[in-house]
């Protein structure tokens, strides 16, 4: 009997232990832009961000793109920023003739390793959407085309007021 409470015991010192060093080993992602510019995560406390995963390739990324500009100019002097993730199989020629040709306004990065989409959940289909609140939690993932609407009423309530 006290060798089952002693293994029940560490146990739960090895899972707590397992899971603080997983919080320690896990920082937040540090984006490279297209431009070699550094974004943190953590920079970007106090906005709600959305990280959109996406590729030249995907008809439904580059459908949702005008929406995803018009919400991003409705709403980004009001604290709500984008950073657009082209997926490691996509071209850098490609993506870089995209962003000129539709003048995307946000900061777009190429995660030439995958390693981003590592760090969101495995990413592998695109478009998949995550949204991060103002402390740098994830409050929402969607795989698939986001719903504007549901988008923009969000930051409505959560006081990103666009004008």
């Amino acid at each position: 009997m006290l060798y089952n409470r002693l293994r029940w015991a560490m146990l739960v010192i090895a899972l707590c232990a397992n899971l603080s060093m997983q919080a320690v080993a896990s920082p937040a992602p540090t984006f490279t832009t297209m431009e070699g510019q550094q974004i943190r995560l953590s920079d970007l406390r106090g906005k709600i961000v959305l990280i959109n995963f996406w590729a030249t390739s995907c008809g439904i990324c580059l459908a949702e793109m005008p929406d995803l500009i018009q919400t991003y100019q409705q709403y980004r002097k009001r604290g709500f920023e984008v950073i657009a993730v082209a997926m490691h199989y996509d071209q850098p020629g490609d993506i870089r003739a995209y962003v000129r040709k539709q003048g995307l306004p946000f900061p777009v990065v190429f995660d030439r390793d995958g390693k981003l989409a590592r760090e969101f959940d495995q990413v592998s289909v695109t478009p998949t959407t995550f949204l991060i609140d103002g402390s740098g939690r994830r409050i929402s993932k969607t795989v698939g085309i986001i719903d504007f609407g549901k988008l923009r009423a969000f930051l409505e309530s959560a006081g990103v007021a666009g004008h």
